[in-house]
């Protein structure tokens, strides 16, 4: 699958040249509602004038719905946790009780970081605690730390333009 040539948060690329569908797609998902408009290639006039309109409605749907702007995840709390904070279950490793913590390192793209707090040796209460305290410092690195901005590579088409000899 090719690599996105944009990087707008909620925005995807649809091209199905079978049923000649060329255009943006704007999905935001906020307090368990879902929000969705397709943004045509051809309405606008051109491609640009189509991302232009996503990210247009996407910004005044976002306000609308009071969800915060940013380009980091937002994620909400899951009906299904049990431990009562993200990024926190209970689990089993290397066949112990324990309560594992995941969280996103800093400045990478989908890399997570992991540890455990064993409920045998600290005890169900404390390895809550432990595992709790873990994920905030885990986040607040991960909110400290400067976003990194990757730029697309150019197109294998691209030929800067040179003056003439």
């Amino acid at each position: 699958m090719p690599k996105p040539e944009h990087r707008h948060k909620n925005v995807t690329r649809v091209d199905h040249d079978r049923s000649r569908t060329h255009g943006y797609k704007v999905r935001i998902r906020w307090a368990g509602q879902n929000y969705q408009q397709f943004f045509g290639d051809q309405t606008p006039g051109d491609r640009l004038g189509a991302l232009a309109a996503a990210i247009e409605w996407r910004d005044a749907t976002e306000r609308q719905i009071g969800k915060p702007r940013t380009e980091q995840p937002v994620i909400g709390m899951n009906s299904r946790n049990k431990s009562g904070m993200i990024g926190v279950r209970r689990g089993i490793r290397a066949g112990q009780d324990t309560f594992i913590v995941t969280w996103v390192v800093a400045g990478e793209r989908r890399r997570m970081a992991a540890t455990s707090f064993s409920i045998r040796k600290h005890g169900e209460r404390k390895a809550r605690i432990l595992a709790i305290r873990a994920r905030q410092r885990g986040e607040q690195l991960r909110w400290r730390a400067p976003r990194l901005r990757r730029e697309p590579p150019p197109p294998a088409s691209y030929q800067p333009w040179l003056p003439p000899v």
